[in-house]
């Protein structure tokens, strides 16, 4: 009886501990974390995304610059589940900062400064309506191809979703470029609506929709199926007597019947509403789609909520980093153990060409790393930030990114992999190791952070007289920052391996 009962216990055990894992799992509800800023809300008069990519398993995160290309007039492209779309055969040159295998997690910033990139976001549809396998992967890479301004892209999503239906269960695009930014949701089959975020306003996003009224008779602010609400009404989801006006969110978000605080996403929505509206609010509050920030926002400010886990109010579980890893709470944190990149994307009109488009990039979790400048303009990025080909190529891109067995070979000469082994030492003992980041990390993004605007200045002035020297020296200035950030990876694996 004894070992039964033992056996019987062990069983349960694994029961529990399969479930958390499977908790933990649960890709629909506990994924990324996104903050637009229009461009009279930010510092500089830059549109800013701002996102955490969270997702499981042994990802390899690579960057590349795709050139652009023409494939003649027309080309076919294979959407992979048996639809085929046809299009012009231009496209555009982009930067793609890839998570290898994922189906929904790359995000793309294209030479026309249109930066794409998403959080999951559970809808109540559970009915599959899709032409020929429907669209997934490609709809973000397509927009990235094609689109010169984010409204186009958001039409061009839009129309891709109502050809051949979406097969997740809900999504929220992030779209903006140098002048607008939009939030695009997208419901599991052919409907979908975006709004664009004020030009003084801030917008956050954790994994619910957050599209609130819609008015379908502004164009300017409003994009999306003209059928949204009569579709919400045959599903039995909107009832204007029982709910009152309508809105978006309630009407599509996947019900939860979870404690706010423990939901994953309320209290990420309450802290970055809290920390850049500078009002108190309450974690169960009905919560804006957007709002004006108690001040200017700046990279930097974008930075420190990316990187948050609560410190400093009642949801901080570690207590100050005496009980573990602030990765691994209780409570679904804004940096956290799924985390595998971060970035804060400026794009500016006001600047030029090769300056206009910056991007603040950390390989890995971004409180255990730094972020560091990569211009748009730049030629050819830096060894070590992603492997291989630049010249576009539908079948080769695509078998690359769900078989990266070519990846895998050169994984230990990326620097997202010097990264990651980093980041699991700082993990293992993070109250004392996070002082390791502190002292010798972040000295290189604060460099870069406080000299980046004078570097601008320079060669703004030397881009009007000798564009040949102006680029030379872009290309000088992202290949030390990142050649320095692998020299010091390298010394802190000598010193703590």
């Amino acid at each position: 009886m004894r070992k039964i009962s033992r056996s019987f216990l062990l069983v349960v055990l694994l029961l529990f501990s399969l479930n958390l894992f499977l908790q933990a799992a649960d890709k629909d509800a506990l994924n990324c974390y996104t903050v637009l800023v229009g461009k009279k809300a930010s510092a500089d008069g830059s549109v800013i995304v701002a996102h955490n990519e969270d997702d499981y398993g042994e990802i390899m995160v690579n960057v590349r610059k795709i050139a652009p290309h023409d494939y003649g007039p027309k080309v076919k492209i294979n959407l992979r589940r048996g639809a085929v779309y046809e299009t012009s055969g231009q496209t555009n040159g982009f930067l793609w900062i890839e998570a290898t295998g994922q189906e929904f997690a790359d995000s793309f910033i294209n030479e026309y400064g249109v930066v794409i990139t998403s959080d999951s976001c559970p809808s109540r549809e559970t009915k599959e309506d899709y032409t020929d396998g429907g669209i997934g992967y490609m709809l973000r890479r397509i927009v990235a191809e094609k689109a010169r301004t984010a409204r186009e892209a958001v039409i061009l999503a839009g129309e891709l979703v109502e050809k051949y239906g979406y097969i997740g269960s809900g999504r929220t695009y992030s779209i903006a470029d140098k002048n607008e930014a939009w939030m695009l949701a997208v419901i599991r089959g052919r409907h979908w609506f975006a709004q664009r975020v004020p030009d003084d306003e801030v917008a956050v996003i954790p994994n619910y929709y957050t599209i609130r009224q819609i008015r379908l008779d502004d164009p300017d602010y409003y994009l999306g199926s003209p059928d949204i609400i009569e579709y919400a009404k045959n599903n039995g989801w909107y009832d204007e007597t029982r709910d009152g006006q309508f809105d978006f969110k309630k009407a599509f978000a996947r019900p939860s019947k979870r404690n706010p605080v423990f939901d994953g996403n309320s209290l990420r929505m309450w802290r970055g509403v809290v920390m850049l509206s500078g009002k108190n609010r309450e974690i169960d509050d009905d919560f804006p789609f957007s709002f004006k920030p108690a001040q200017k926002v700046t990279p930097e400010v974008l930075m420190t909520l990316l990187r948050d886990h609560y410190e400093g109010t009642e949801c901080d579980a570690t207590h100050g980093y005496k009980e573990g890893s602030p990765n691994r709470t209780k409570f679904r944190t804004i940096c956290t153990s799924s985390t595998i990149n971060s970035l804060v994307a400026c794009l500016n009109d006001q600047k030029p060409e090769p300056i206009s488009i910056l991007v603040w990039l950390a390989l890995g979790k971004p409180d255990t790393t730094v972020y560091l400048p990569l211009y748009y303009g730049l030629e050819k990025l830096p060894e070590g930030l992603g492997y291989g080909h630049t010249n576009h190529d539908y079948e080769l891109f695509y078998r690359q990114h769900f078989e990266p067995n070519e990846l895998l070979t050169v994984k230990d000469q990326l620097l997202h992999s010097q990264v990651r082994r980093f980041e699991k030492l700082v993990e293992e003992n993070y109250g004392q190791m996070i002082n390791v980041v502190k002292t010798k990390l972040l000295p290189l993004e604060k460099q870069y952070l406080e000299g980046h605007k004078l570097f601008e200045l320079k060669l703004t002035s030397l881009f009007q007289k000798n564009q040949k020297e102006a680029q030379k020296n872009l290309n000088d200035y992202i290949t030390s920052a990142f050649n320095s950030l692998r020299q010091i990876y390298q010394q802190l694996a000598k010193n703590y391996n």
